[in-house]
């Protein structure tokens, strides 16, 4: 794994350090073990920048489940359901070729690129410009996979390399343009179904 990839990489970094440590004596092995459990379940916090039009769609729709189920409903709660739903699919694929093309795929659809100005290295979009910036808070062991899945597919496609910021975004953006063009039959009550079933 090349230098950029374990600083891009650092929990799964990490774990790998983890498993090849092997500590000496009863109380090295205590300690370690108490941090690893620590550490299981501990959440990461993690933020990225949307189009302040895609922020407010997303608060109106999160606002609906939680008017139609009585149960508070937030844009963090969404994003923990949308990269649920990814992880579940990637591993179901476990195809690092297919999950990249599918990330390009999205990224491209929800950045809409109008023009590349070659000066600055910036990306123009379609919006009005403001952004606003989203924060979230995944699992641990959610961007340990998320990351070895990233890994996996940086092996293949050294030119382009995902973070899990990236892919965040990527999700949350891509979710936002399908619903608001129409093109997801059904979100709303298939969120509303699946929150009444984990009630």
């Amino acid at each position: 794994m090349s230098e950029i990839r374990k600083g891009e990489y650092s929990i799964y970094q990490e774990e790998l350090e983890d498993l090849a440590y092997q500590p000496k004596g009863f109380i090295e092995k205590l300690l370690f073990g108490l941090t690893k459990s620590l550490f299981k379940n501990e959440e990461l916090h993690y933020s990225f920048s949307v189009p302040v039009s895609e922020f407010l769609r997303g608060e109106l729709f999160c606002s609906d489940i939680s008017e139609a189920t009585g149960i508070s409903f937030t844009q963090r709660d969404l994003m923990c359901l949308l990269l649920d739903d990814f992880l579940y699919q990637a591993k179901q694929r476990n195809n690092p070729y297919d999950i990249y093309y599918e990330l390009n795929i999205r990224s491209e659809h929800s950045l809409k690129i109008k023009s590349y100005d070659g000066e600055s290295k910036t990306f123009k979009t379609k919006s009005s410009g403001k952004t606003r910036i989203f924060e979230c808070v995944i699992r641990r062991k959610e961007a340990l996979r998320l990351e070895v899945i990233l890994s996996d597919i940086a092996e293949i496609h050294e030119e382009r390399i995902f973070k899990v910021n990236d892919v965040l975004r990527i999700l949350y953006s891509d979710f936002i343009q399908k619903y608001k063009k129409g093109e997801l039959v059904n979100a709303l009550e298939n969120i509303i179904i699946r929150l009444k079933k984990n009630t």
